[in-house]
């Protein structure tokens, strides 16, 4: 089987020495494409380096929600040289109003920027969101996706917002969270998104599976995921990965052979 992870973040410090063995790990479980996102402009040249030294990785460049700053609004312009630069996507952005590091108004003004630039460069969006789906939603009709559309990563809300969402290009990912096997709406909207608009991620070294929750989580424990896929969908895991990858690889430009 051939898998992509759509959403780790390798410049954590939790994998600083360790990226020879992490990324021997992914290609182990058959990982054949590993996005990693920035958070902060300062990791963007980090991540860039991370996808030059290994072939299977490549990168995003973003401001996240829980870390953007007031001085971040005269950075953002950069990323209109995101897809110069070799970036596959503008991530991780987002809208989160469960967090209070950042008010939500800087939250919107940086989003609705990143989103244009993403729009204008056509590179498709990794986003996060939480609580927030209303002003999501919002700025779709404002000012829409990318023409390659986007991926809502650890998607939490409902098939009625998962159906919504999709007329406007978006695809969903999950990781770890599935693993717990214990949420009726999970199922639904996974039953409603597949097979053309669902990926796998493992947001390393965030959100274990269940099987590894007392150790960070690594790209290798997407296995897992697929897995907990499987059982809920009632799918072969060859079917689910075949689907994934093939939606990952269009959606983002490159080749998963």
């Amino acid at each position: 089987m051939r898998l992509v992870d759509v959403h780790c973040h390798l410049e954590s410090d939790v994998f600083s020495g360790r990226l020879d063995s992490i990324i021997a790990g992914a290609k182990e479980a058959g990982i054949v494409k590993l996005i990693t996102s920035s958070i902060v402009p300062e990791e963007w040249e980090l991540s860039e380096s991370i996808a030059r030294r290994y072939a299977l990785v490549e990168f995003a460049l973003g401001v996240h929600p829980w870390y953007g700053r007031e001085g971040d609004e005269d950075r953002i312009g950069e990323l209109a040289h995101s897809r110069e630069r070799g970036a596959v996507g503008i991530g991780e952005i987002g809208l989160d109003k469960k967090t209070l590091a950042v008010p939500m108004e800087l939250q919107k003004r940086l989003f609705e920027r990143q989103l244009s630039i993403a729009r204008e460069i056509d590179l498709p969006v990794i986003v996060h969101c939480r609580g927030a789906f209303d002003e999501l939603h919002f700025y779709l009709k404002k000012t829409g996706l990318p023409a390659r559309g986007g991926v809502i990563h650890s998607f939490s809300g409902s098939v009625e917002i998962a159906v919504e969402f999709m007329k406007y290009g978006f695809s969903f990912s999950f990781g770890g969270a599935l693993t717990y096997r214990n949420s009726r709406k999970k199922e639904a909207v996974l039953k409603a998104v597949y097979p053309d608009h669902l990926m796998l991620e493992t947001d390393s070294p965030d959100i274990p599976p269940v099987e590894a929750k007392n150790a960070p989580n690594v790209p290798a424990n997407i296995l897992y995921n697929l897995r907990a896929a499987s059982e809920i969908l009632g799918e072969s895991e060859e079917c689910i990965a075949a689907a994934t990858t093939a939606n990952a690889a269009r959606m983002f430009g490159f080749s998963a052979d």
